[in-house]
């Protein structure tokens, strides 16, 4: 009998940092396993970004079909959007809590937000809109590293990363059937991250670039290198793992192109690497 493997796709919904580009939003992608959706970060614009998707064709990120959420860490740049994702997709018409798998913190940060909408919500539910009274609800799930998630689709791993001096920072690892994608979230090099991603399918990694480095000024350089991970840290990484695809976000490149932030990586690591642009798609 012949088993039917699992379509799977990742698609870029944001690729930016805090910095406000118009044609980049915040850090946020999904993976899609046949017609189910799973976020990973809450970058603001994210649902408009799903919402682009939906209408050209990627069905399963219809916003209100969302229902799982994954943070890698509580900075804003990767939480701005979550409002939306939590209430957006509610008045879409999703009838079932989200579900939300992060770091502590997650859950205080939560119940803020839905404080802060209270009033939104009230009239929602009680106004002439008749929204249900389960869809904005979030239930939320503390992580620590190892598996945090499965079902008939999907297996995630969380894993620690070093992200500065936040006490709790992940990326995760996702295994569908005989597939593998990790991503980094925001860290510097870190031991798991060679660890999970050691001949993964698709690693989607954040990065800086080299290139003019030396024009910034102090502060920020030794920023950069306490909490990122630099094009040259990126082509080691990638020795060391061998991934069969490395896609490149939340790129702070100093104003290079796509192409030589590329080449500064692929300098020193002959494996495809690939500058992620909001809304690309890759099938694993």
């Amino acid at each position: 009998m012949k088993i039917n493997k699992p379509k799977v796709k990742v698609v870029l919904l944001g690729t930016g940092f805090p910095f406000p580009f118009p044609d980049r939003i915040g850090p946020s992608l999904a993976i899609i396993v046949d017609d189910k959706s799973y976020i990973i970060d809450a970058g603001s614009g994210a649902v408009r970004r799903m919402q682009k998707a939906f209408d050209d064709g990627e069905l399963a990120l219809e916003p209100k079909k969302i229902e799982k959420l994954f943070v890698t860490h509580l900075h804003s740049d990767h939480t701005l959007g979550y409002p939306d994702i939590i209430l957006t997709p509610w008045v879409m018409g999703r009838k079932n809590p989200l579900e939300v798998y992060g770091p502590k913190g997650i859950k205080s940060m939560t119940e803020n937000i839905l404080e802060a909408y209270k009033e939104d919500i009230y009239i929602r539910t009680h106004g002439l809109e008749n929204g249900n009274h389960t869809g904005y609800k979030v239930n939320t799930h503390d992580i620590k590293s190892g598996i945090i998630y499965k079902d008939e689709h999907v297996k995630v791993k969380a894993f620690k990363v070093k992200h500065g001096i936040w006490k709790e920072a992940y990326g995760f690892t996702f295994i569908v059937g005989d597939k593998k994608i990790v991503i980094s979230g925001d860290t510097k090099p870190h031991p798991n991250v060679i660890k999970e991603a050691k001949d993964c399918d698709l690693l989607v990694h954040e990065v800086y670039a080299m290139n003019r480095l030396k024009d910034a000024n102090a502060p920020w350089t030794k920023y950069l290198k306490t909490f990122h991970t630099s094009t040259e840290e990126l082509a080691e990484i990638g020795n060391k793992t061998k991934p069969k695809k490395i896609v490149l976000i939340h790129q702070i490149d100093f104003n290079n192109t796509n192409k030589k932030v590329v080449s500064e990586v692929t300098s020193k690591y002959k494996g495809k690497v690939i500058y992620g642009k909001d809304l690309d798609s890759f099938i694993v």
